[in-house]
């Protein structure tokens, strides 16, 4: 008898700290999304407004992140018995929603920053061009940073379906 009260409160500690990391996480997902938004109306102060929008999404995509991780923990602290079929149904379900919703954020995010890396590549040889007037390094500077953080959402894209990849339709 002892013993099973001491397992269910460890579970629920356990349960508890998990809701609690998911919470952490919602938190800096909210963190990302305000940074993006304050780089959006740096983009915006400059007339660049290719790289504003993508702030923009950018923050929109971390967003969503944290209502993900709100669910997650939500789902942590629920007081669901593991054995239930319905409940952890609904888990699988959406998580593989979300997966696949987080996936193709981050997909279009790095289609964004691909043609916005095309776009400073061809300011940076217009100002190549210009002579010894026009300095292309803030160009391609701004293009490798793009490409970097295209490649970067295309490996999360890629690593959220293959985590859920079996389950993902």
């Amino acid at each position: 008898m002892i013993s099973g009260a001491l397992s269910r409160g460890h579970t629920e500690q356990v349960v508890s700290d998990k809701a609690a990391n998911h919470l952490h996480a919602a938190g800096r997902h909210e963190m990302a999304a305000e940074n993006h938004q304050r780089a959006a109306r740096f983009w915006d102060g400059r007339a660049d407004l290719e790289r504003a929008q993508l702030q923009r999404e950018m923050a929109e995509y971390e967003r969503r992140g944290a209502e993900l991780e709100r669910r997650w923990a939500e789902l942590s602290d629920a007081d669901v018995v593991h054995s239930a079929t319905r409940p952890v149904e609904l888990l699988r379900r959406h998580t593989r929603q979300s997966a696949k919703q987080l996936s193709d954020n981050l997909t279009r995010a790095a289609e964004a920053l691909e043609s916005s890396a095309g776009r400073a590549e061809q300011r940076a040889k217009r100002r190549e061009q210009a002579g010894p007037n026009g300095d292309p390094a803030e160009e391609r500077q701004a293009a490798n940073l793009a490409r970097e953080a295209a490649l970067r959402a295309r490996s999360q894209a890629e690593q959220w379906l293959e985590l859920f990849g079996e389950q993902v339709g």
